[in-house]
């Protein structure tokens, strides 16, 4: 390993809280950019964490529905065979419920990557973590093009700094060329 890699891994491991060779990894899939492979090891140390804020947001989501009074039935799937399927037959006895379903079911359900889904009066069916999901992919899109936007700012303004240089380099080297023909001019006087 060269020695410019292996500050570059030095300054990623300032910065985050992973061994060598997770920085290694990290610096070569980012082609040796410090930046990005820091935002890819923030990126992968979040998406742990996601499973607590998906199953959080089941549960508002949950709470809500069974608030509202127009849930019959919760059912807990994993492969589509049920795991669990509770009647909710009014919105007081369905509230009653929440914390037990938020400690066992819903808990169980989410390390267990299972499908949570609320039966309403009307029979429709809702699927709680694909709505949650939807909306998380939203928010990942968002910040895939809110990232390429700041790639494409850095590297325009890299290349307006590279020309901006190479004009005072050309306007330099005229301004010695210049001053050099008058000096020859004079001198030959």
């Amino acid at each position: 390993m060269d020695n410019d890699n292996l500050h570059k891994i030095d300054e990623i491991l300032k910065r985050t809280n992973i061994d060598y060779a997770a920085a290694k990894e990290a610096l070569e899939a980012a082609d040796g950019d410090v930046l990005e492979a820091i935002i890819l090891i923030e990126s992968r140390q979040k998406s742990g964490k996601s499973g607590s804020i998906r199953g959080e947001q089941i549960m508002s989501q949950l709470k809500d529905v069974i608030a509202k009074g127009n849930a019959t039935k919760l059912t807990i799937k994993k492969d589509n065979e049920v795991i669990m399927n509770i009647p909710i037959t009014a919105g007081l006895i369905g509230a009653l419920w929440a914390p037990i379903l938020s400690a066992a079911g819903v808990s169980a359900a989410l390390l267990a990557k299972c499908s949570v889904e609320i039966t309403q009066t009307d029979g429709k069916i809702i699927d709680l973590g694909q709505k949650v999901d939807e909306g998380m992919g939203a928010v990942k899109d968002a910040m895939r093009d809110l990232k390429t936007g700041a790639k494409n700012m850095k590297d325009d303004i890299k290349h307006g700094a590279e020309n901006i240089k190479d004009d005072i380099k050309t306007g330099a080297e005229n301004m010695k060329d210049d001053i050099k023909d008058s000096f020859d001019k004079n001198s030959g006087q």
